[in-house]
């Protein structure tokens, strides 16, 4: 499914630094830049900047800690799931949930026995070609915590032990819906609450704390699945009947609510990167004071790119008799992959003074959209340039899949040391 990957690299080292251009300069950029970005500017040059592969810091996806549109856009999803691939390694996706209580119900005061027991799933989309491979079910052992973090790289084994697992058989009903049979002592678990258990939701999470959901290792070119948790379809149900009957049973439903905690783990194991030269083990081993000529770039918390800003641009723009018009990155992918894991687009951030990490693609000027025609996201950061002029921020830039905290992706770029190493053009005018 996955094409090789075809390198193009020269064993010449690119210093770092700028090389003046002084060419036309509507020889770049014109393809992005916005109807009412007409800053006129009569000459152009380029910085070959530092680059390295580094490591994601690891965030929260308890959906509490979104920002209000991301919230509103991601908190009903959780993905399952994975891949194993040679250069970016394996990654396993998978996640804990709360479950609410049905309505109030006196199991031992009815004399209801368990029938049997199932969690139904609703998918909302698929990356990759499909398989069937079984969800693996937990019951944890302790509560979740609105006021907990729970970050993306939390070791799943804290919540649970590996004995408790509650899932017997998987049935895949369509696209759309996935049905996780439980075992018969879970059901007869269920059985046991008592009447102020049921009448009660934080007695009732005390008792069943949530669920922890993986997949059973899907295939190597990858399956990863969305699924929708907060909707009337992803339920548990529970059949119960009187104790000693044939009569057919009742259903109970126990529903995943909006206000359910819940959140995603993505586990990445870059030993398991293999392919000779280009994977993401050897390269995040490199020197650090050294840029990397291959750029590998992996979405749900996996590595990102480091582009160092040269103090040439500092130095030449902080002048009086240069201004600046325009700043752009060219970013080009070294080998397009034609499958699901392939990004759209790709967004930047830097680190603010208080440590906070800054969105600073988030505005209509950016664009960073894949051109397949040059094969090139391009990318304009001239807000975050004068900036760095100004001495108002520092000099790094951290390239990222677009979403990564959300949404799957793999993107090999050419780095400096590269055939066609990564560019800071600049637009400038002089008085």
């Amino acid at each position: 499914m996955r094409q090789n990957l075809i390198l193009g690299v020269t064993a010449a080292i690119v210093a770092i630094g700028f090389a003046q251009c002084e060419k036309g300069p509507e020889e770049f950029g014109q393809g992005v830049t916005h109807p009412d970005d007409t800053i006129s500017a009569n000459y152009d040059t380029s910085f070959v900047m530092k680059t390295q592969v580094v490591p994601s810091d690891s965030f929260s996806t308890l959906y509490f800690f979104f920002s209000q549109p991301e919230f509103i856009t991601n908190y009903p999803n959780l993905l399952v799931g994975g891949y194993t691939d040679p250069h970016f390694g394996t990654l396993k996706a998978s996640f804990f949930s709360q479950i609410d209580k049905t309505d109030s119900i006196n199991f031992a005061g009815d004399t209801l026995e368990a029938v049997e027991a199932a969690l139904y799933f609703k998918v909302e989309e698929t990356y990759g070609e499909k398989v069937t491979n079984p969800l693996h079910v937990y019951k944890i052992n302790q509560g979740l915590e609105i006021t907990e973090p729970y970050y993306n790289d939390a070791n799943p084994e804290d919540f649970y032990n590996p004995e408790d697992i509650i899932s017997e058989s998987t049935v895949y009903q369509g696209d759309t819906i996935i049905k996780v049979n439980l075992t018969q002592a879970f059901a007869d678990f269920l059985t046991t609450a008592d009447d102020t258990t049921m009448a009660d939701m934080g007695d009732f999470k005390a008792f069943m704390p949530g669920i922890y959901v993986e997949m059973e290792n899907p295939s190597q070119d990858g399956y990863l699945q969305k699924l929708h948790i907060t909707n009337d379809t992803t339920r548990l149900e529970l059949a119960v009947r009187k104790e000693g009957t044939t009569e057919d049973p009742d259903t109970l439903e126990y529903p995943i609510a909006s206000s359910s905690i819940r959140f995603n783990l993505f586990n990445h194991d870059y030993e398991t990167a293999t392919y000779p030269g280009v994977n993401v083990s050897e390269f995040l081993n490199n020197d650090p004071q050294q840029s990397d000529s291959i750029l590998l770039v992996d979405g749900l918390g996996g590595t990102r790119a480091k582009l160092t800003i040269p103090p040439g641009v500092k130095e030449k723009f902080a002048q009086d008799s240069n201004f600046l018009a325009r700043a752009e990155i060219e970013l080009r992918p070294i080998q397009q992959y034609n499958d699901f894991l392939f990004p759209e687009s790709v967004s930047m951030y830097t680190y603010a003074s208080d440590t906070s990490y800054v969105d600073i693609s988030n505005n209509q000027f950016f664009n960073g959209n894949y051109d397949e025609e040059t094969n090139t996201f391009s990318c304009n950061i001239t807000t975050f340039i004068q900036a760095y002029i100004n001495g108002d921020i520092g000099n790094e830039i951290y390239l990222h899949i677009t979403d990564y905290r959300f949404e799957p992706g793999m993107l090999i770029l050419s780095g400096s040391g590269n055939q066609s190493p990564i560019n800071l053009r600049i637009k400038y005018f002089k008085p």
